[in-house]
């Protein structure tokens, strides 16, 4: 059934089309495969990503696609309701960039913008752990300043795109009553993944633990200021929580075509 959208633009409808087209062609007659197999779709994320349907929300002047939330939100419906697991990812994606976009430096900026246009990158969101969920008073993962840099330990939990991901957006404690936003590249060396965990479904989107021993991050890894980051979280998860709405009302949309 078609959907009956409202939107700003005409380049805005040509978009949500555009989407429609490639969902259809590239992503439907993947996705039970994949999601059987519980494979990562990197490969579909690089088609997305050529497509310029990666980054829509993100501004032109860092890699992205400049559209405006209603516009982006939307295309994610599209692309839920052909896989979820590959909308999921593109939300938490879009996710992980924000911290760095909206409070890391100009230098810290410039080089996520230059990944962003420049080629198939991911990004994850390390906010939560085992024992505390998302509450930064219960947080343990911790990074402590040396003369050397930041040297992490500990773990988060429940990360969407885990051990695929190019860079993880992470939120470690950095004294007894702070937490501060680290941006680390997945080749950090003492960072780690854990097993994917076995869910009930989204099999192809995985979700792990990320492991910090001894992890030694650089200064300028740390984005906004020392203790500002669970105002940086709470400011990219204002954002985030829409993407996972948009996702559910594409699921929703798909099995009512179906039904």
């Amino acid at each position: 059934m078609p959907v009956d959208r409202e939107l700003p633009t005409a380049e805005a409808h040509d978009l949500v089309e555009l989407t429609r087209e490639i969902a259809d062609r590239e992503l439907a007659p993947r996705a039970a495969d994949y999601e059987e197999a519980s494979r990562f779709p990197r490969e579909i994320f690089a088609v997305l990503n050529k497509a310029d349907l990666m980054s829509l929300p993100i501004a032109e002047e860092h890699g992205g696609g400049g559209q405006p939330y209603e516009v982006y939100l939307q295309v994610l419906e599209e692309i839920a309701a052909r896989w979820a697991s590959v909308a999921l990812g593109i939300s938490v994606h879009t996710l992980s960039c924000h911290p760095t976009l909206a409070f890391g430096s100009e230098m810290q900026k410039k080089a996520l913008a230059a990944s962003i246009s420049g080629g198939d990158v991911l990004g994850a969101y390390c906010l939560s752990e085992a024992h505390a969920g998302s509450d930064p008073a219960a947080m343990r993962c911790a990074a402590k300043r040396t003369e050397d840099g930041w040297v992490a330990n500990g773990s988060k939990a429940w990360i969407t795109s885990g051990g695929h991901a190019d860079f993880y957006t992470s939120f470690l404690r950095t004294s007894s009553d702070a937490v501060s936003c680290f941006h680390v590249p997945a080749e950090t060396q003492g960072l780690s993944t854990g097993t994917p965990e076995r869910k009930m479904g989204m099999t192809a989107s995985t979700t792990t633990t990320v492991n910090f021993d001894d992890a030694l991050l650089p200064y300028d890894a740390l984005v906004g200021e020392v203790g500002q980051g669970m105002t940086i979280a709470l400011s990219a998860l204002d954002a985030g929580r829409l993407g996972v709405a948009a996702i559910a009302v594409g699921l929703s949309q798909a099995a009512l075509d179906y039904a």
